[in-house]
């Protein structure tokens, strides 16, 4: 009984953590979620940044950018790991 209740009491935490990380990466009003066919006006590619992984995955990259404007934009986009390249 008590191993089913820690059970449990652990998925619940993940998933309030999930939720939690979930939540704070949307409030961040410096970076867009890529819709797919939003028009882009990119000038000149200033970064990505790609988290590492060991597995092919999917992942979420952030690629900073300047518009005709001379503006940063930051967008970020799901794609896959690099490992997904060197994996058969």
């Amino acid at each position: 009984m008590n191993t089913r209740k820690l059970l449990a009491t652990s998925l619940a935490a993940l998933a309030l953590a999930g939720s939690m990380g979930a939540f704070a990466q949307n409030t961040d009003s410096a970076t867009t979620t890529y819709r797919y066919g939003m028009n882009l006006d990119i000038s000149k590619v200033i970064s990505i940044e790609e988290p590492s992984s060991a597995t092919c995955e999917v992942v979420e990259s952030t690629m900073t950018y300047l518009n005709s404007a001379g503006e940063v934009n930051a967008v970020t986009y799901r794609t896959l790991a690099d490992a997904c390249k060197t994996q058969n």
